[in-house]
């Protein structure tokens, strides 16, 4: 589609904005409730850093406009861009991440701060994790936590998150999701499944991951999509087509299994070992937006949601903490026939010419018109909590006759509870403490 589908809505003054930068900085200099989707694919959090080769090569070319930008930027050296908050971006042609985390290089301490005093249910959230998992994992959580926070602070009302992870993390996050958004605007937990190579002989392959869709509130945005089942016979719902197939035109449900992921001789590759599709974005972009709404992605190094929104009339804003996703975002429009400024045109003039970006650094982030909520949100009380009574405590014929006359049992006359205790005093050895206390209680409440 072409970009003049964007006038369906007033143009936002940071459409077509490519970010280098830490992407809570990013999100931190937002209005509230801006934003129509949040579409991301962040780290997984599986403990190692990812490699790949950039395909094609990276040309000198495009090494030098990268560090040119940089040095417009006042960043010349890797020392530069670590004061800056960015990555330094490789000589080579290696595509490459690091999904590994530790609580001193990845995690600041005002992030828990704030999450102790405004968000006690994502605080034991993360507590969880290190007890159940590991320091490592609670160290990720907590970082993605703190953007949910932000993200969820720039949804519109009817704006929603797609949040793309797998099995390393996704109780967790969910969890976290929970803690953020609201267990009520839980969704989804749509399933991609796929079919690559690469499987085991000690348990069933892994070959799907998890995008989690949650909703900033019930005013949300949702256009279902439909596809085409065939069938073997028809019946009563069904049509045929022009080859005399039975089918069925229905919603798609929350397995996905028609998107192709991209191999090696795919012509979208960039060389990112966990690039996604963009039919994938697409989907996504189709179901919870409309032409000219605003998408974000917050982690846009294969720039996949920035292509997809452009090729359907969405306006979009992208960040990514690497340089190196300013000759990915380049590559990736040309290979859809769009160009991202004046340059790249006159090299192929046969590109659409209306997606001109604008890339800005860490120091020209957007200037912020509003502060954030005031309140932070209400904390939940817990009510408390009765305990099913086990049998070994009170006979059963006390339990009946209790029913029978509605006396509570805390009313069982002491005598009853003392015989209980007595005559079945190896069962109270062997239960809990929690009913050796009630039994007593029982005693105490007669007297």
């Amino acid at each position: 589609m072409e970009g003049s589908l964007m006038q369906a809505n007033a143009s936002y003054p940071l459409n077509r904005n490519l970010f280098i930068a830490d992407n809570l900085s990013l999100l931190r200099h937002l209005d509230n409730q801006t934003i129509d989707l949040v579409c991301i694919d962040p780290p997984f959090a599986k403990n190692q850093t990812f490699i790949g080769s950039l395909r094609p090569p990276l040309t000198d070319d495009e090494r030098r406009r990268e560090l040119e930008t940089l040095a417009a930027w006042g960043i010349g050296s890797e020392r530069d861009a670590i004061d800056a908050g960015i990555d330094w971006p490789d000589a080579e042609d290696a595509a490459k991440f690091k999904d590994i985390w530790r609580w001193e290089n990845d995690v600041h301490e005002e992030w828990i701060d704030r999450i102790d005093d405004d968000y006690p249910a994502l605080a034991k959230a993360i507590d969880a994790a290190r007890y159940t998992h590991s320091e490592s994992t609670a160290a990720y959580l907590t970082y993605m936590a703190t953007r949910l926070i932000e993200i969820h602070r720039v949804l519109k009302p009817s704006g929603s998150l797609y949040l793309h992870c797998d099995h390393n993390a996704n109780a967790y996050l969910r969890l976290a999701l929970d803690a953020v958004f609201g267990a009520q605007n839980f969704r989804n937990d749509l399933v991609w499944s796929y079919r690559t190579g690469g499987v085991s002989r000690r348990y069933w392959p892994r070959k799907h991951d998890t995008i989690m869709f949650y909703v900033k509130s019930a005013a949300y945005r949702h256009n279902p999509a439909q596809e085409r089942v065939y069938y073997d016979k028809p019946f009563f719902t069904s049509a045929t087509d022009d080859q005399g197939r039975s089918y069925a035109d229905v919603f798609v449900r929350d397995v996905w299994e028609d998107i192709k992921p991209l191999i090696n001789t795919s012509g979208e590759r960039t060389g990112y070992p966990t690039q996604k599709p963009v039919a994938l974005a697409e989907r996504i972009i189709l179901a919870s937006t409309n032409p000219g709404d605003v998408v974000l992605d917050c982690f846009a190094g294969c720039a996949y949601v920035p292509v997809a929104a452009e090729r359907n009339g969405r306006q979009w804003i992208a960040c990514d903490i690497s340089p190196r996703a300013l000759t990915i975002l380049r590559r990736q429009f040309a290979k859809f026939r769009y160009s991202v400024d004046g340059s790249q045109s006159a090299d192929t003039p046969a590109l659409i010419t209306d997606a001109d970006v604008i890339t800005r650094s860490p120091f020209d982030l957007p200037e912020r018109s509003d502060e954030d909520p005031s309140a932070p949100p209400a904390v939940k009380e817990l009510p408390g909590r009765q305990f099913k009574v086990p049998a070994s405590v009170i006979p059963e014929k006390d339990m009946l006759a209790s029913k029978a006359s509605t006396t509570p049992l805390a009313l069982v006359p002491a005598p009853a509870a003392r015989l209980a205790i007595c005559s079945h005093r190896g069962a109270v050895r062997r239960n809990r403490l929690r009913a050796f206390r009630f039994a007593l209680g029982c005693a105490g409440n007669a007297l």
